[in-house]
């Protein structure tokens, strides 16, 4: 296969991430509980997991890295997270507060990365990025499957449900001021 059909296949892995997640955020807004479309949001949001995991990995591996697909990446992955978060909250399973928190934070590494780039600076991924994107992910999925198999008894699930609320806003508070003060040191040499 040509460089530009592998180039190709790892930006749209990339990019259908963000139709993963708007169908995902679709069905959790219209779907009861313990539903088969409950169960397809738990399997979309695996989908959109793996695509997160393989695109960058098949773009080295094909030699097909690009400028473009260290901005589109991010891009997709910020926009995939603030759709499924939004359709948590429109389940009722989060509240509002941490889907503002997720957009805080990314709105705040993208300006970051702007501002480093026009000084000449570039910004790398970041340890705390990587783990903020894996407990983001995990934690939408394990919210999702409370939503399929709502089996718990209600102290149980209330007590999980609140848990994985917790530790995503906190790797998610944490990474933002991570970013933060990396790009402050970083400017200050």
């Amino acid at each position: 296969m040509a460089a530009n059909g592998r180039y190709f296949i790892v930006q749209a892995l990339t990019g259908v991430r963000v139709a993963l997640a708007a169908s995902a955020a679709a069905l959790l807004t219209y779907c009861s509980p313990g539903s088969i479309g409950a169960w397809a949001v738990v399997v979309l949001l695996m989908a959109v997991e793996l695509t997160d995991f393989l695109d960058g990995r098949l773009a080295r591996r094909f030699g097909v890295g690009s400028r473009f697909g260290e901005l589109f990446d991010p891009y997709c992955d910020s926009i995939s997270r603030l759709i499924v978060f939004y359709g948590l909250v429109m389940a009722w399973l989060i509240p509002v507060w941490l889907l503002l928190l997720l957009a805080l934070r990314d709105v705040t590494v993208a300006y970051i990365r702007i501002m480093c780039l026009h000084r000449g600076r570039k910004v790398a991924a970041r340890a705390s990025g990587k783990i903020k994107a894996i407990l983001q992910g995990g934690g939408a999925i394990v919210l999702a499957g409370m939503f399929a198999w709502p089996v718990l008894p209600h102290t149980t699930g209330t007590a999980l449900r609140w848990s994985a609320i917790a530790c995503v806003a906190a790797v998610t508070a944490w990474s933002a001021v991570d970013y933060f003060v990396a790009a402050v040191r970083n400017d200050a040499q």
